[in-house]
């Protein structure tokens, strides 16, 4: 008895308690950015040298990137679910334990009799059989979800780039849009009181102040959008929706070399995450299929008896547990989980093929904008000087004050233009590092 007590207590010593975990009861929302995580030597997508940031001396996108990844609830809630893949890959490794069947039979009229048992330990031999396939198919899943994890933190760090962009583009737009806006509702308080003295027609008068709401309308979009990205910025990284990120523009990202991402593109297959995730997944789904084969055979379970009956005659045997193969023999379980692979191979080969269009699509795009972008940055200079030359003959007398306005107007109507064009040409940007999977490296300082 003592013995057995002993097994027992170790037994019970080797297993898992039960401790409480209850949900939170408010938000956990950092309340400003000096609370937020900034070590940037944490990041798994990060260069190989240190970057320092420092939220009150302001953040350029890169900062807002590496935040991002250290911060967003949304990953947090990844890894977290990251954590259950590695679990079952650790309890796929693990051996079946064994069964005890115990009996014990006492006669109601003892005399002459004894007091039957049976003890029969027993396994699972398929479980056995199977472990390596079953070990195998874990680990993939466990390297499927870290992969995703991966992709997920990249697509995080590059959509709080875009935010960022999205952001100082539409403020620095809103600037241009708000000087033409005050010259416009300038312009309309003159010509409403020209047509009180009756210097002026109604026509002029309306249609100044059809120009002054247009700008306007203009602003207010330019405004909402920049409050919109800043709100979404704010959830992303796990800022409370009061906090205001001091944003700056920060160094240019170094043009990539077109041979560069030439080579990126022709092996994208073998570093991007998702699609690597997307291979691990199917090499899990190939370890599921070989063990739904595997257990088609009828051996199930296996075991030693020892036994006493009632007139102490003491009895060894074996006892196994056996599936006639008559009827199912498992063809159901193989055609799904065969049918499930090749989804799985399909879904890969569309997401490659969908990968190598986005990257074609990505470059077009960049090199429309820089186009594009260089054209209207070249006749900035022209416009400007015909503004500065209308500007003299305005003080001349030669040139009346709308024509000269709609000079301005048409000078600050194209830096409008030009901060939309950047705003496109720094999403494109993004868009191409992104879909290729390359980190910034060129960022990065000493």
């Amino acid at each position: 008895m003592r013995i057995a007590g002993l097994i027992a207590a170790s037994l019970l010593s080797a297993c898992a308690s039960y401790h409480d975990a209850t949900l939170p009861a408010s938000p956990d929302l950092a309340v400003a950015a000096s609370r937020l995580k900034i070590d940037a030597s944490r990041l798994r997508l990060g260069p190989p040298r240190a970057r320092r940031i420092d939220p009150s001396a302001g953040l350029d996108p890169t900062d807002v990137a590496i935040l991002a990844v250290l911060n967003s609830p949304d990953l947090a809630a990844k890894r977290a679910a990251a954590k259950v893949a590695a679990a079952q890959a650790f309890s796929a490794g693990l051996l079946p334990d064994p069964q005890v069947l115990l009996s014990l039979d006492v006669p109601d009229h003892p005399a002459g009799l004894v007091s039957a048992y049976g003890v029969t330990p027993s396994l699972d031999l398929m479980s056995l059989i199977t472990h390596s396939t079953a070990l195998k198919a874990a680990r993939a899943s466990a390297d499927q979800a870290d992969l995703d994890l991966l992709w997920s933190e990249w697509s995080t760090a590059q959509q709080a780039r875009i935010l960022a962009v999205t952001v100082l583009a539409d403020e620095a737009k809103a600037t241009v849009l708000q000087v033409i806006f005050a010259d416009l509702a300038e312009r309309y308080r003159q010509s409403n009181l020209a047509l009180a003295r009756g210097d002026v027609t109604a026509v002029v008068a309306s249609a100044d102040l059809a120009a002054e709401l247009d700008a306007r309308a203009q602003l207010a979009i330019a405004l909402h959008d920049a409050a919109k990205a800043r709100g979404d910025l704010d959830a992303l990284i796990g800022l409370a929706p009061t906090v205001r990120l001091d944003l700056v523009i920060g160094p240019p990202l170094a043009e990539p070399d077109p041979a560069a991402v030439d080579a990126a593109v022709a092996s994208v297959a073998s570093r991007r995450p998702d699609l690597l995730a997307l291979r691990a997944g199917y090499r899990s789904q190939d370890a599921t299929l070989r063990k739904a084969i595997l257990t088609q055979f009828p051996l199930l379970n296996f075991g030693y008896s020892r036994q006493r009956d009632t007139g102490a005659v003491l009895t060894n045997g074996v006892t196994a547990t056996v599936t006639l193969p008559l009827f199912n023999r498992g063809r159901g379980d193989i055609a799904i989980q065969s049918a499930t692979r090749e989804r799985l191979r399909a879904e890969y080969q569309a997401r490659l093929d969908g990968a190598v269009a986005d990257v074609a699509a990505a470059r077009r795009d960049l090199e429309a904008d820089r186009a594009n972008l260089a054209t209207l940055e070249a006749g900035k200079p022209r416009l400007a000087a015909v503004a500065a030359q209308a500007r003299i003959a305005l003080a001349r007398g030669d040139l009346d004050s709308a024509a000269y306005l709609a000079l301005e107007q048409s000078a600050l109507k194209q830096q409008v233009a030009i901060e939309d064009l950047r705003l496109a040409l720094g999403l494109a940007e993004v868009n191409l590092q992104t879909v290729i999977f390359l980190p910034m490296s060129q960022d990065v300082t000493p």
